[in-house]
C-alpha cells in the first residue's frame, strides 16, 4: 500500500537533513519496541553525536478507508547510528531506535530495597536513573495484589534486568503503546480488561482466498498453531519461622493432549506463605497456558500495535473468528521513493529486514519460522519495493490471561560476599530473637550502614538444636562472610567471620587457638573470657580466664588427673559443700596455713588417724568446745607446753587413766579446788615432798590418820585428828594426843609399843632416831609437819 506518508520527529540538530526511506520494527509485550530506521541525506558526514541518544518519533500517516487522515507513531532512543553507503545522489545512513526503558540495558548497579512491592521498586530505580525525564508509565491496570518483598536485592545486573525479572516473577507485563501517549509505558496483570480496541477499525476481516486483494483493514493472512507443554506445575519453598509447615502449591494446566501428567517441580518457588504460594502457583500456570495457542497474521494496515486488541472475522473455517490481543507486532514501511533514486536500487528482501530486528529476542524464534512460511507463500511480499507495507502480528485470545513467559534469568550470585554487621549508633550487638544480624556489603552504595542497611540475616553457628548448640553473634563492625541460599541473592546468610587490620587476631604466637571474647558494652582490651589452647612443643598449654564468674556445673562425677604440681589462689573467700562423703589423700607432707581464724564444725563424729608424729603450734589463742562425749587415745607420749596460763573448764566428770607413769610440774603455785570429797587410792608406795611445809586444813568433821608418822627431832603439837584429802588419794589415820595427854592409838589391825618412842603396826614400823615411817601404802616424808585444827 502506498497511501503513506512518513514523518521524522526528533530533537537531533540533525533532523532537518533526514529524509525517511524504510522503517523496520518489532513491539511487543514485556519487550521494549525496537525499531530500525534507514534515512537518506545530502550530507555525507553526519556527525553521530548529534544522533546517539536523541529522541526520535517516526510518524506514519494513513487513511482509513473514508480517507480519513491517522497516525501511528514509532518512538524511541537512537542507539546505534551505521554509515551505510549512498543510493543515488544521497547517502544511506542506519539509526537504531529502542524504547527509553531500553536505556537501562546500559546502566548496571548493585543495591538493596526493602519492603516494597514490586511497583515501588520499580519507581525507586527509575527516580535514581538519568532516565527519569523520559519515563511515562501507566499502572491503572495493574489490579491484583502484590505484597512488599521483605528484601529485593540487585546485584551486578541492568536495571532493565533487574525491572524485568521481578515483573514476571509477579506476572506484570508492560507494553508501548504507538497511538495514545506514544512512548509510555503501560503495565497490566489482568489481560482480559487491560487492552483497548484499535483505534481506526476495531475489527480486522480474513482477505479470503486473494491476499493480494487485501485492503486497509484486513488480514491476508492467518495461521495457528498450539503448542505441547506440560501438564502440571508444582513448586515448594521454606520458611524458618514455619519449619516443619509443608509450603507449595499445585496447580494443573490443560494441555489438550494425552501427556497431561508431565509436570515441572519448581524449588525454591520464591514465597514465603501459604498464600503467596498459591498466587505464584496460579502465576505460573497462566504462564504455561498464555503459550499454548498462538496465531499469526500478516496485514498491510498501519493502525495495528502490540498492546491491542481487535476482533477476527471471516475465517474461511470459522474455527478462529473471535477477539484477540496482539502480543507482537514485526513490520515494514518504505517510503514510496525519491526521484534521484533508481526503482531497482531499492529493493530489499522482507524476511531479511523483518528477521533481522527479530533476531535480538529468542522468544521470536516461532514467528521467526512463521514469517519465512509466510514470505514463501506471498510472491508479492518477496522484496521490498518501494512504498511497501507489512505488519506480522502475533496474537493469543483475549479470554487466555496473558503471562510474560520468564525470560530473564535469575541472579545467581557468582559466591560469598563480605559484609560488616552494623546496628544501631551506640549499640554493640544488635541481633533478634533468632540470632539474626544486619550487614553492610562492600558494593551497597545507598545505605548508611546502620539497622536499616540489610534485611535480617540468619548467621550459621557450629551447632544448632531445639534449645542447645553452639551460639555467637557477630558483633557490630566485625566482618563476616555472607553466602546466598541456592545462589539467590535476597537469601542471605551469614556463614563464617574474618580478622582484618581493624578487627585483630586475638593471640600473638601462631601456637595459639581458642576463644577470646571481650566484655560488653564499652568494654576494654583488658576486659575478656578466654579460652585458649597452646600448641608450642614442651610448652603445651590450655588456659581459662573468667572476666569475673566462672560457673562449673558437673551432674554427675568429675575426674581430673594432674600429672604434676597444682596451685589454687583464692583472693577472697572460698565455700566448699559436698553433700556426702569427702575423702583426701595426702602420699607426701601436707601443709597448711591460715592466716586468720579458723571455724570447723562437724555435726557428726570426727575420726582423725595420724601414723606418724604431730606437731601444731598455736600463735593466737584456741578454743575448742565438744558438746558430747570426748574420748582421746595416745599410745605414745604426749608432750604439752602451754607458754601461759590454761584454764580448763568440765562441767561434767572426768576419768583419765594413765597406763603408765605420770610426771606434772608446775613451776608455779598449784591451787586444786574440789568441791565434793576427794579420794586417791594409790596401790604402791606415795611420796608427797614438801621441803616449805605441809599444810592440811580441815575445819570440820573427822580426822583420821590410818598410820601415824613421825620426824625425830621434830616438835609436833596436835590437838585434834588429821585428814588429808586429795582427789583421789584418801588417808584415814587414828586420833593423836601427846605432851600431856595419854597417848592413844586407835587403828585396826594396829599395835603400837612405846619405848622412847616406838610404834608398830601391821604393815608399819615406825622409829625415832628422827622420824623412820614405813608403811605398805604412803611414804611420807616432810621437814616439818603442821597440823591445824
Amino acid at each position: 500500500m502506498a497511501d503513506h506518508e512518513f514523518r521524522i520527529d526528533s530533537d537531533s540538530p540533525a533532523n532537518k537533513e533526514l529524509m525517511f526511506w524504510r522503517i523496520v520494527g518489532h513491539e511487543a509485550l514485556a519487550r521494549p519496541s525496537a525499531y530500525e530506521l534507514t534515512v537518506l541525506s545530502k550530507n555525507r558526514a553526519l556527525d553521530a553525536k548529534d544522533i546517539l541518544g536523541r529522541a526520535f518519533d517516526v510518524v506514519i500517516e494513513f487513511q482509513d478507508a473514508d480517507g480519513g487522515k491517522h497516525e501511528r507513531h514509532c518512538q524511541g532512543h537512537a542507539v546505534r547510528f551505521v554509515r551505510a553507503g549512498h543510493v543515488g545522489r544521497h547517502f544511506e545512513y542506519r539509526i537504531t531506535l529502542r524504547s527509553w526503558f531500553w536505556l537501562l540495558t546500559k546502566r548496571a548497579n548493585s543495591r538493596i530495597l526493602q519492603e516494597k512491592p514490586v511497583l515501588e521498586v520499580m519507581d525507586a530505580v527509575f527516580e535514581d536513573s538519568p532516565i527519569k525525564r523520559f519515563k511515562k508509565t501507566k499502572t491503572d491496570n495493574v489490579l491484583g495484589t502484590h505484597n512488599p518483598r521483605r528484601y529485593c536485592v540487585q546485584h551486578q545486573e541492568t536495571d532493565y534486568q533487574f525491572i524485568s525479572r521481578l515483573l514476571e516473577d509477579e506476572g506484570i507485563y508492560y507494553w508501548f503503546d504507538a497511538h495514545d501517549a506514544p512512548g509510555t509505558m503501560h503495565l497490566s496483570d489482568a489481560s482480559d480488561m487491560a487492552h483497548e480496541k484499535l483505534p481506526v477499525a476495531d475489527t480486522l476481516r480474513h482477505a479470503g482466498s486473494d491476499a493480494s486483494e487485501a485492503r486497509y483493514n484486513e488480514i491476508s493472512r492467518w495461521v495457528s498453531a498450539r503448542h505441547f507443554h506440560t501438564g502440571k506445575h508444582d513448586s515448594r519453598d521454606s520458611d524458618f519461622k514455619a519449619i516443619k509447615k509443608k509450603l507449595g502449591a499445585v496447580i494443573d494446566v490443560p494441555g489438550g493432549h494425552e501427556l497431561a501428567g508431565l509436570e515441572v517441580f519448581e524449588f525454591p518457588g520464591g514465597y514465603f506463605t501459604g498464600d503467596d504460594a498459591e498466587n505464584r502457583a496460579k502465576l505460573r500456570g497462566d504462564e504455561l497456558n498464555a503459550r499454548r495457542d498462538r496465531h499469526w497474521a500478516l496485514t498491510g494496515w498501519p493502525d495495528v500495535a502490540a498492546g491491542r486488541s481487535f476482533k477476527f472475522a471471516g475465517d474461511p473455517d470459522g474455527a478462529s473468528d473471535g477477539d484477540y490481543i496482539i502480543a507482537a507486532c514485526t513490520f515494514m514501511a518504505s517510503h514510496p521513493g525519491y526521484e534521484s533514486v533508481a526503482a531497482g536500487a531499492v529493493e530489499q528482501p522482507v524476511y531479511a529486514a523483518l528477521s533481522d530486528v527479530l533476531r535480538d529476542d529468542a522468544v521470536n524464534a516461532d514467528t521467526l519460522q512463521v514469517l519465512e512460511e509466510l514470505i514463501a507463500g506471498t510472491p508479492t511480499l518477496h522484496t521490498a519495493q518501494p512504498g511497501t507495507s507489512a505488519f506480522l502480528l502475533t496474537v493469543i485470545p483475549v479470554e487466555r490471561p496473558y503471562r510474560a513467559p520468564r525470560l530473564t534469568p535469575r541472579v545467581t550470585m557468582p559466591g560469598p560476599q563480605i559484609a560488616i554487621v552494623v546496628g544501631p549508633a551506640g549499640e554493640e550487638i544488635h541481633a533478634d530473637k533468632f540470632g539474626r544480624v544486619k550487614v553492610r556489603f562492600q558494593w551497597d552504595r545507598y545505605n548508611d550502614g546502620d539497622e536499616n542497611s540489610t534485611c535480617w540475616v540468619r548467621v550459621s553457628q557450629p551447632w544448632a538444636g531445639k534449645g542447645w548448640g553452639g551460639y555467637f553473634i557477630p558483633r557490630i563492625g566485625q566482618e563476616v562472610i555472607v553466602d546466598f541460599l541456592n545462589g539467590d541473592p535476597d537469601r542471605p546468610v551469614i556463614v563464617g567471620r574474618v580478622y582484618n587490620d581493624d578487627q585483630a587476631i586475638p593471640f600473638e604466637s601462631h601456637t595459639q587457638s581458642g576463644f577470646r571474647t571481650r566484655s560488653t558494652p564499652k568494654g576494654g582490651v583488658a576486659n575478656f573470657n578466654e579460652f585458649r589452647f597452646d600448641d608450642r612443643k614442651g610448652a603445651e598449654q590450655v588456659y581459662l580466664h573468667a572476666e569475673k564468674n566462672l560457673d562449673s556445673e558437673v551432674e554427675a562425677d568429675e575426674t581430673r588427673d594432674v600429672g604434676h604440681d597444682r596451685t589454687t589462689k583464692v583472693h577472697n573467700n572460698e565455700t566448699l559443700e559436698v553433700d556426702a562423703d569427702r575423702k583426701t589423700h595426702v602420699k607426701g607432707h601436707f601443709s597448711e596455713t591460715i592466716d586468720s581464724g579458723e571455724d570447723r564444725t562437724v555435726h557428726a563424729g570426727f575420726d582423725e588417724k595420724i601414723d606418724g608424729g604431730e606437731k601444731r603450734q598455736v600463735v593466737g589463742g584456741m578454743k575448742e568446745t565438744v558438746n558430747g562425749g570426748m574420748d582421746q587415745t595416745i599410745n605414745g607420749g604426749e608432750k604439752r607446753v602451754v607458754s601461759g596460763g590454761l584454764d580448763e573448764t568440765i562441767s561434767g566428770g572426768e576419768t583419765r587413766t594413765v597406763n603408765g607413769g605420770m610426771t606434772e610440774t608446775v613451776n608455779g603455785a598449784l591451787t586444786q579446788t574440789v568441791t565434793g570429797a576427794t579420794n586417791i587410792t594409790s596401790t604402791g608406795p606415795m611420796t608427797i615432798t614438801a621441803p616449805a611445809g605441809f599444810t592440811v586444813i580441815a575445819p570440820g568433821g573427822n580426822k583420821f590418820i590410818d598410820q601415824f608418822f613421825e620426824k625425830t627431832g621434830a616438835t609436833y603439837s596436835y590437838k585434834y585428828g588429821v585428814v588429808f584429802g586429795v582427789v583421789g588419794l584418801k588417808t584415814e589415820q587414828g586420833a593423836c594426843s601427846q605432851g600431856n595427854y595419854a597417848t592413844k592409838f586407835d587403828a585396826s589391825l594396829c599395835k603400837i609399843e612405846h619405848r622412847a618412842l616406838f610404834i608398830q603396826s601391821k604393815g608399819t614400823d615406825l622409829r625415832t632416831g628422827g622420824i623412820s615411817l614405813k608403811t605398805l601404802g604412803p611414804d611420807i616424808k616432810a621437814a616439818a609437819i603442821t597440823m591445824i585444827t
